[in-house]
């Protein structure tokens, strides 16, 4: 079932992710899975015993056994999440394999920005009152739920109520934030009866107190002061959206099936822009814990992502020393790569051991770097308009396939970084089905069979997928601004 994608790992290179858990007997765990854009199949679990030690070389000897039981050269990257321990896996294992490329998950890192941003003594105010709301009106007292469901279906003709998140939900207080905006008018309309003043919310029977006192213990009012204050909640909450919102689409995307390598570093440096453009005291705090998360989540795989995505071909004469520094590691580090493979097929001495320093290695960078000069100066069939247009229009791999026949070798490097995924988030979505196949019920379950029985739900799960999408090419319009899972809850304050 996962022929087409082992053979894509063989072509282009694939990734492999991990992530640790403790099953239902607290056995820990470690996953793999290889990844391409094209999708991500299961390569089995490790249970770590009392003789394993999670420290650092630990973690990358485990990592490395994964490498090369998928076959070292099939690898190209290593997406793990950002604890100290994997950092310094990390050197270890692109030492070894000095054409891997580690990085850390972009999800995982967006995730933390927003709990940064959310901790600002504003946006974390009103989150507070937001919370205040929500309990109200998913509190024990069912009137005001009731109340406002029949409000939003006589105005918006549609079941709608307001948004709670799972704890674990990512960014799931901005879609409680965009929910509650939406529905902004017809809360206004609850609080403001006659009936709802009438309600008993205390807590419990016999407290003394006024019937919305229940939240008011802080000084900031009750349920009913807070959603009829337009200057002191609705406002700031507007203000927070339009520096959330930007986030979490970003997020979406790094975690969607879109090829996203080559967006990353452009919407990062567009977060802090849009940040900026908030008229708010807490907008430059807001940037600079942006710009502190994309130090953190930055890598020569991003970088080289943005200088070769066909969608900012126009921008390549503004490339910074980041941009071309990762364009230009990546080129030797996939050069290195394909040098390898030629070598093991027998089109060099297989006794000698290629490195960045051999000839065939250095031919390759120096006629890569060739490539990329016309591919910067857009010289050749680079120079048609249309070749431009569809660029923004086009997914980059069938731009490549359709445009770089004159440059092999940097079509090659492209192909490779822009197949890559840039989130772990498959390796923690296993460990959900794993879950549900291991559960107290079967706690008995021992781990080689769980293991088998996970892979055969991935299997069949994977070939689904495979037999919806078809491997087709399909020229289809690329939106790289739109994910599947945008909320218009959260588009609606910039109507």
């Amino acid at each position: 079932d996962e022929a087409p994608l082992r053979a894509q790992c063989t072509k282009h290179g694939g990734t492999v992710i991990s992530d640790g858990w403790d099953d239902v007997e607290k056995t820990h765990l470690i996953n793999f899975l290889i990844a391409t854009n094209k999708g991500a199949f299961f390569d089995g679990t490790k249970a770590l015993t009392s003789d394993d030690h999670e420290d650092a070389n630990a973690v990358a000897q485990l990592i490395i056994q994964e490498i090369e039981h998928a076959g070292p050269t099939n690898v190209v990257q290593v997406v793990t999440d950002t604890c100290s321990v994997m950092k310094a896996a990390w050197k270890i294992i692109e030492a070894k394999f000095p054409w891997i490329t580690c990085t850390c998950c972009a999800p995982h890192v967006l995730s933390l920005l927003i709990h940064d941003i959310a901790k600002i003594s504003q946006v974390a105010a009103v989150i507070k009152k937001t919370k205040k709301v929500l309990n109200r009106f998913w509190g024990r007292k069912r009137w005001c739920r009731s109340k406002l469901r029949e409000v939003v279906m006589r105005n918006h003709k549609k079941n709608l109520g307001l948004y709670r998140a799972a704890a674990t939900r990512f960014a799931g207080v901005v879609r409680e934030m965009g929910r509650m905006l939406r529905l902004k008018a017809d809360l206004k309309y609850v609080v403001d009866l006659p009936a709802y003043a009438q309600q008993n919310f205390r807590k419990k029977r016999g407290e003394g107190g006024g019937d919305d006192d229940d939240d008011d213990t802080d000084g900031e009012g009750g349920v009913r002061a807070i959603v009829l204050d337009d200057a002191g909640f609705w406002s700031p909450m507007l203000a927070a959206l339009k520096v959330l919102t930007p986030i979490v689409k970003l997020l979406r995307l790094c975690d969607g099936e879109k090829p996203a390598m080559g967006k990353v570093y452009d919407r990062m440096f567009l977060l802090s822009q849009k940040a900026m453009e908030v008229k708010v005291p807490w907008a430059t705090a807001a940037a600079e814990k942006i710009a502190t998360r994309w130090e953190y989540l930055h890598s020569f795989m991003h970088g080289a992502g943005y200088a070769l995505d066909p969608e900012f071909l126009e921008n390549t004469m503004q490339w910074d020393a980041a941009t071309t520094n990762g364009v230009m590691e990546m080129i030797e580090r996939i050069c290195l790569r394909d040098a390898i493979m030629e070598n093991t097929e027998g089109h060099t001495d297989p006794q000698k051991e290629i490195t960045t320093q051999s000839e065939v290695v250095v031919n390759k960078v120096a006629q890569a770097e060739l490539e990329l000069a016309k591919y910067k100066n857009h010289e050749g069939i680079l120079s048609k308009p249309s070749v431009l247009a569809n660029a923004k229009q086009m997914p980059p791999a069938q731009w490549w396939d359709l445009y770089g026949a004159n440059l092999p070798i940097l079509k090659r490097v492209a192909c490779s970084v822009l197949d890559q995924v840039v989130s772990a988030s498959g390796a923690e979505r296993n460990w959900s089905v794993y879950g549900r196949i291991k559960h107290k019920g079967r706690s008995r379950l021992g781990h080689e069979k769980a293991d088998k029985l996970v892979y055969c739900h991935e299997a069949l799960h994977l070939r689904k997928k495979l037999q919806k999408a078809g491997f087709k090419n399909k020229l289809e319009k690329w939106e790289s601004d739109s994910d599947s899972d945008q909320s218009s809850d959260e588009e609606d304050y910039m109507v």
